[in-house]
């Protein structure tokens, strides 16, 4: 039987391009599921458990590409990861005013 998982965060669901670098390598991918602890990325270059990486979200109808300097790999499944995000407050707070427009555009005022 399939256990039912109610996940702590809201997240940003939209895929939106994204780059990501560190331990000397970087690469350009598609992150979805972004919330305040974490996102998934299809990438094009290969990463591992552990590694700890920069990224550079594009936001929609934004100029400047969200940067989260800490993103630790916690997952692997060929170029797919997951990322358990540290963002500092600033960022932090654009996240969750992504999450809260995407809510408010999905389910109205």
């Amino acid at each position: 039987m399939a256990q039912f998982v109610l996940r702590r965060n809201m997240r940003f669901q939209e895929a939106v391009p994204v780059r990501y670098r560190g331990h000397g390598l970087a690469g350009d991918g598609i992150l979805q599921d972004l919330s305040l602890s974490g996102a998934r990325i299809r990438g094009i270059t290969p990463v591992v458990s552990g590694m700890v990486l920069e990224l550079d979200i594009t936001v929609p109808g934004e100029k400047i590409p969200l940067r989260v300097d800490r993103a630790a790999v916690q997952w692997v499944r060929g170029l797919d990861f997951g990322v358990e995000l540290t963002p500092q407050r600033d960022v932090a707070q654009r996240i969750t005013r992504l999450i809260a427009d995407m809510v408010q555009r999905q389910h109205g005022a």
